[in-house]
């Protein structure tokens, strides 16, 4: 048991593992033993062994705080948050002196209990202002919540002090889109979201929509100023992302008449009347006779 613990503290976890296990084959009572391998296991990123060991050793003493605190660990890494949130509840109310602000903050995160897990985050700040992971957490959890202010500033800020996870540029990205059709937020949407596109190797179906839809605004912006060049730049990127999105297919549709390339452009509307968009018959009806 000694020899483990030395181990242990010299961060030789595979090492005191060997000697935990000698102790519980000599003495299997030795819940210590049980609870000290676990957190060697842990500390590898065996969630699953170590689990079983807290187990073991909560059957032989069942008010171990510390045991229950670190199953909550485990099952909050193998994805079982609500079992995770029962076990730090218990934890803490056994031991005071636990911590586990961020613990909770996690398991309420991942809950959807976003007013919970900001509320948490916060707290952890406090204790950890350096922690940069937190911001994004806490960023991301006031989005669910429309506090898009603040969000935005918990990403800036993890992406200010070195953050590297890509979602960062996603979630700014979408509250740069919900903001309004301000031109320079629509800009700044599509800044993060290409950011995050080049940065991720496929892009979900939200980030996807709202980079369609950011290049979408700015085409129909650049029309309203008639720069219809641009115009057709951005709106020809948002079908290249969406061939089918009937909208941006009738928007180029127009801009095509309108530069006199008729034949694309009644082949675009004709397409996006085929994809839903009913405003396009009228312009076919004027313009494409000759082409359809």
């Amino acid at each position: 048991m000694e020899s483990g613990d030395e181990k242990r503290i010299a961060l030789d976890f595979n090492g005191a593992i060997a000697d935990y296990s000698s102790a519980i084959i000599a003495k299997p009572k030795m819940y210590q033993a049980w609870h000290n391998r676990g957190e060697c296991q842990m500390q590898l990123g065996q969630y699953k062994l170590a689990f079983v060991d807290f187990n073991e050793a909560l059957k032989l003493k069942p008010d171990f705080a510390s045991a229950i605190y670190n199953k909550g660990i485990c099952l909050l890494k193998i994805k079982k948050y609500a079992e995770a949130l029962k076990c730090i509840d218990i934890a803490c109310k056994l031991d005071t002196t636990i911590k586990a602000d961020l613990m909770y903050a996690n398991c309420y995160f991942y809950l959807g209990y976003n007013r919970e897990a900001v509320h948490y985050f916060t707290n952890s700040l406090f204790l950890m202002p350096d922690s940069v992971g937190l911001y994004l957490g806490r960023g991301i959890a006031n989005y669910q919540l429309e506090n898009l202010t603040a969000c935005k500033c918990d990403l800036a800020k993890y992406i200010e002090m070195g953050g590297l996870n890509p979602l960062s540029y996603r979630q700014l990205g979408l509250v740069y889109l919900k903001s309004g059709n301000n031109p320079v937020y629509i800009d700044s949407a599509i800044v993060c979201l290409e950011l995050f596109k080049s940065q991720t190797k496929i892009m979900d179906k939200a980030a996807s929509k709202a980079l369609v839809l950011s290049y979408l605004a700015r085409g129909k912006n650049l029309m309203e100023m008639e720069k219809e060049i641009d115009a057709l730049a951005d709106i020809s990127k948002a079908i290249e992302l969406d061939p089918a999105n009937a909208e941006a297919l009738f928007q180029r549709g127009k801009i095509m008449i309108s530069l006199e390339q008729s034949a694309d452009g009644c082949l675009d509307l004709q397409n996006a009347l085929k994809n839903g968009n009913s405003n396009a018959q009228e312009l076919i009806n004027i313009y494409c006779g000759e082409f359809l």
